[in-house]
């Protein structure tokens, strides 16, 4: 029996985020892209939440974010190997979303089975960069001649819309008395 995702799926779909901007990786996915993340993430979250249940707790017990990052690294890039063994080509710019999604599907079932306990929403979203984190490292580390840390550094780039510019000051400049004490 599969049991249900934990969380909706917030896949690229073109929608507004919730700040009102649109997210500029979804901007740059193609609908092939969507179609082929969503495709990957829904065979990893059958596999978690049918067979794998046990393997990834056991695996997680500890409830470190750098073995579930690992796992969820590890579960991505070799569901991308078996698709490509089907034939089927997957766009690796896609893979930071796909990692992402996987690390919050294997938080929400780690926190289900009390695993990890989040005290408040900023300690969860640190928890979740820091297993980002791993999982980008775990797919590095792993036989993908595709994957590299340059080409997961530009996927990176492209996930958060380019390397961000500095921004000019604003306000205005203290007199020189509140600066120097006199």
């Amino acid at each position: 029996m599969v049991k249900d995702q934990a969380r909706a799926m917030p896949m690229p779909t073109g929608s507004p985020v919730e700040s009102g901007d649109q997210d500029p990786a979804i901007e740059e996915a193609s609908e092939q892209e969507v179609a082929q993340a969503r495709g990957v993430v829904l065979k990893i979250v059958d596999y978690i939440y049918s067979d794998g249940v046990a393997d990834i707790l056991q695996q997680i017990s500890n409830g470190s974010a750098q073995k579930l990052g690992e796992v969820a690294g590890n579960l991505v890039t070799n569901e991308i190997a078996l698709e490509e063994e089907d034939g089927n080509d997957i766009d690796r710019g896609i893979e930071i979303e796909i990692m992402a999604e996987i690390v919050h599907e294997i938080m929400d079932l780690a926190e289900s089975k009390g695993v990890i306990d989040f005290a408040n929403e900023q300690k969860e979203q640190a928890f979740a960069g820091e297993a980002l984190t791993y999982a980008i490292n775990a797919a590095v580390e792993s036989n993908d001649p595709q994957v590299t840390e340059e080409s997961l550094m530009n996927m990176l780039t492209g996930a958060l819309g380019g390397v961000p510019q500095p921004q000019p000051a604003g306000g205005m400049l203290a007199p020189m008395e509140a600066t120097d004490g006199n």
